[in-house]
């Protein structure tokens, strides 16, 4: 079951990022530009990729 979890949700890390990511998406849907909300999560989930290849 450990190995199911870990496949499903990633480690600390993986959950840092992903929350990240929407954090920052939802800030900017909340903001004068929500517009930018399209481009900003996926360059977010790409940066925060590649920051977990790098760890």
């Amino acid at each position: 079951m450990q190995g199911f979890i870990k496949t499903l949700f990633g480690d600390k890390n993986t959950l840092v990022v992903v929350a990240g990511a929407i954090l920052a998406a939802v800030l900017v849907l909340h903001s004068p530009l929500p517009v930018l909300a399209g481009a900003l999560l996926p360059l977010c989930l790409l940066a925060g990729a590649a920051y977990l290849a790098r760890h």
